[in-house]
């Protein structure tokens, strides 16, 4: 009996060690590049009978939807379109250069004692915020299978 016990301990030590922070809302919103020369995007899910859409360049800049191991679903920063990409042909965007500090027309505000204050530049999270897309209702119809992955 304590043998029993002594391998379940060690098989739920074993199994704690192998979780991991990784999913679906990981890295939501943050920046990605496109790390390999070319990427295939598709528009519905890589599984789609028409295969890809079209293929993504090295150095794209991407926001990521939805991480996952084979294939995360992202929006192309210019165009706002969703789709997914393979996971691994991604990687962290590095910081964007942000602009210098010098004072612009839209940059300088005045207080009421008369002295200027210049406003902070956006973060680099501000300027690439693109809205989540609304998702349908997830119920199938009346009569409809349920759908399992």
């Amino acid at each position: 009996m304590r043998l029993s016990h002594a391998a379940l301990l060690l098989c739920a030590i074993l199994l704690a060690g192998c979780s991991t922070s990784a999913g679906p809302g990981a890295h939501a919103g943050e920046p990605y590049i496109v790390n390999s020369q070319r990427t295939l995007f598709y528009a519905y899910g890589p599984a789609q009978a028409s295969g890809p859409d079209f293929a993504i360049n090295h150095g794209q800049r991407v926001t990521m939807l939805s991480y996952s191991y084979g294939y995360s679903q992202i929006a192309i920063t210019e165009t706002g379109q969703s789709g997914y990409v393979a996971t691994e042909d991604l990687k962290p965007a590095p910081p964007s250069a942000l602009p210098s500090p010098s004072a612009s027309p839209g940059a300088v505000r005045r207080r009421r004692g008369g002295s200027a204050r210049v406003s902070r530049p956006p973060t680099p999270a501000e300027q690439l915020r693109i809205p989540l897309p609304e998702f349908p209702e997830s119920k199938p119809p009346p009569g409809a299978p349920a759908f399992r992955y």
